[in-house]
C-alpha cells in the first residue's frame, strides 16, 4: 500500500515522484477507491516523465467503486470496476472495462476475481477507506508512506494521522525534501499469499 502526505500542502517532491511511478510500472495492477477517482481523476500509470526513460511496463487500474457511480475514460490498458451494483460511465472499448461484484467491503471476492484475470500483484494507492481495508483485512504486504517534513518526529505523527492506524516495526529514512515511512515486507507470492493468509 502506499499513500502521501505534508505539512505544507506540497504533497511530493521529485525524488518521491519517481520513487511512486518506478514502484507503479513493478505492479500488475494500481488500484484507488472511487472517491479518489472521482475527485482527483488519476492515470494510474508510470510515465517517461516521471521516470526519465520508457516504462518498462503499465499497470491495469482497478477502482473500488463502491456504491459511486464512476466515470472511466479510455486508456490503453484494462480498467476493472468494483463495486456493489455502482453505476459507471464507460468511454472505452466494451473489452478494456470489466466490472467485479463486490459484497459489503469484504474484499476477498474482488481480490479473487483479479486473481483469477491474471492480476499477481497490487499496489493500493488510496483513498484512506480504502488502504483502512486493506490493513484490517490482512491484504497489506508493505506500507509506504512519504511525508514532506524537515521533522522526522512529525513525519511520524502525520504518517499514523493520515492512515489511521499504528504501523509496526516502521523504518523511518531520510528521502528526497522529507521521510520515507516503511513497515512490512514485500513477498513474492504476492496477492496469492494475501488470499492463502487472510483465509
Amino acid at each position: 500500500m502506499q499513500t502521501s502526505s505534508s505539512i505544507d500542502g506540497n504533497v511530493s517532491c521529485c525524488a518521491d515522484w519517481q520513487r511512486v511511478h518506478h514502484l507503479r510500472e513493478q505492479y500488475d495492477a494500481i488500484a484507488v477507491g472511487g472517491r479518489t477517482w472521482n475527485i482527483d481523476h488519476p492515470r494510474l500509470t508510470a510515465r517517461a516523465e516521471r521516470l526519465g526513460r520508457e516504462p518498462k511496463r503499465q499497470p491495469v487500474r482497478v477502482i473500488f467503486a463502491g456504491s459511486q457511480p464512476c466515470a472511466i475514460q479510455p486508456a490503453a490498458v484494462q480498467t476493472f470496476v468494483i463495486g456493489n451494483g455502482a453505476p459507471f460511465q464507460g468511454c472505452g472499448h466494451a473489452s478494456d472495462l470489466v466490472s467485479l461484484p463486490m459484497q459489503g467491503h469484504d474484499l476477498r471476492q474482488p481480490l479473487q476475481a483479479l486473481y483469477g484475470h491474471g492480476i499477481r500483484s497490487l499496489l493500493v494507492e488510496g483513498g484512506r477507506t480504502l488502504l483502512h481495508s486493506f490493513f484490517r483485512q490482512g491484504f497489506a504486504d508493505v506500507v509506504t508512506v512519504f511525508v514532506r517534513t524537515s521533522s522526522v518526529e512529525r513525519a511520524v505523527h502525520l504518517a499514523r494521522e493520515e492512515l489511521g492506524f499504528t504501523l509496526e516495526d516502521l523504518r523511518v529514512s531520510p528521502f528526497g525534501e522529507g521521510f520515507l515511512l516503511e513497515a512490512g515486507h514485500a513477498h513474492a507470492c504476492g496477492l496469492a499469499q494475501g488470499l492463502e493468509q487472510a483465509s
